[in-house]
């Protein structure tokens, strides 16, 4: 049995999209100089977009950020996840935060930290699952089955992004989840992934990470959708409006008749370095510190796309 001190683990899970990255930033930011923090970051994409963003934005606060990019941590990255955790088990860390792929199972994730933290000083922590109150309906209080999936593996349920939310949708939310067959630990509701430090604190023995059988049967993200990606070097340079342009018409139009519910990238623009996002049908964009080079991730879904097409039309916004 090992001496060492303890290493507490979190995982903050939940689908593309809810904001499981703006969280652990916002957490991050708050607690800049007073601990040092490991983030493990599994990307949907195959380019390492989400730890891209993490490292480049936390550059000066000591942070040791691991990616583990190309696909599930609980299926295809698996071996990737261990080991990564044992390379950070090696340093002089604080805290780890691991933030899965919003297409990845926590049940499995968390299948595969035990068996970690069974031989370890790794201290799992209860697990927080970001979701979306669009995917709940507050007149019936039902949820989406995507939803019920991150509720059955977690500890602790993050209503985000209440302020978008339609009227009654926190109150049904509670209501359900006091209702469950095991309640949460925590319930609780939040604007823009603000996640409070007591949530961190908690100790108690997680009671999520229940089997819920094959990974290919229990996410319910379309089994069609596919993922790509790519890299530019840093001296590639996008015309600022003709990007946004292009992108926008993406979001809301997709590529030759595919759907692209889902692109993440940092481009260096003639405006400076922005991250841009596409999710639900719209693209939004926030400038960002300079980085290595330009990337980005997407998922497309409702057929076949020769990966070249969307690069094709991404590209046409570079100068020269």
């Amino acid at each position: 049995m090992t001496t060492e001190m303890p290493l507490p683990c979190h995982v903050v899970a939940g689908p593309l999209g809810v904001g499981k990255t703006t969280a652990i930033l916002d957490y991050l930011a708050r607690h800049a100089g007073e601990q040092q923090v490991g983030v493990l970051v599994n990307d949907f994409g195959p380019v390492g977009l989400d730890g891209a963003i993490m490292a480049g934005e936390s550059e000066d606060s000591g942070l040791q950020v691991t990616t583990v990019p190309g696909g599930c941590v609980c299926c295809a990255a698996a071996e990737g996840l261990v080991t990564s955790l044992q390379r950070l088990l090696t340093m002089e860390l604080d805290r780890l935060i691991i933030e899965p792929s919003g297409m990845a199972d926590p049940a499995q994730v968390l299948h595969l930290l035990r068996q970690v933290a069974a031989e370890s000083r790794l201290e799992l922590r209860p697990t927080i699952a970001l979701l979306d109150p669009r995917d709940f309906d507050p007149d019936r209080g039902q949820p989406s089955p995507y939803f019920r999936l991150m509720a059955n593996a977690a500890d602790i349920l993050v209503l985000n992004r209440t302020d978008t939310a339609e009227p009654g949708t926190a109150e049904a939310f509670q209501t359900w989840a006091r209702g469950l067959e095991t309640p949460p630990l925590r319930a609780v509701t939040t604007e823009h992934g603000r996640l409070a430090d007591e949530l961190f604190e908690l100790k108690a023995e997680p009671v999520g990470g229940k089997d819920h059988g094959d990974h290919a049967e229990a996410a319910t993200h379309d089994p069609a959708g596919r993922t790509g990606g790519l890299t530019w070097s840093a001296d590639a340079v996008f015309d600022h409006g003709r990007l946004v342009q292009t992108l926008t018409d993406i979001a809301e139009n997709g590529v030759d008749g595919v759907e692209v519910p889902r692109l993440k990238g940092i481009f260096r623009t003639d405006k400076g370095w922005f991250v841009m996002q596409i999710g639900d049908g719209q693209l939004s964009l926030r400038e960002t510190p300079a980085r290595k080079d330009s990337r980005a991730d997407w998922v497309t879904e409702g057929g076949p796309l020769p990966e070249d097409r969307l690069t094709e039309r991404i590209e046409a916004a570079l100068f020269g």
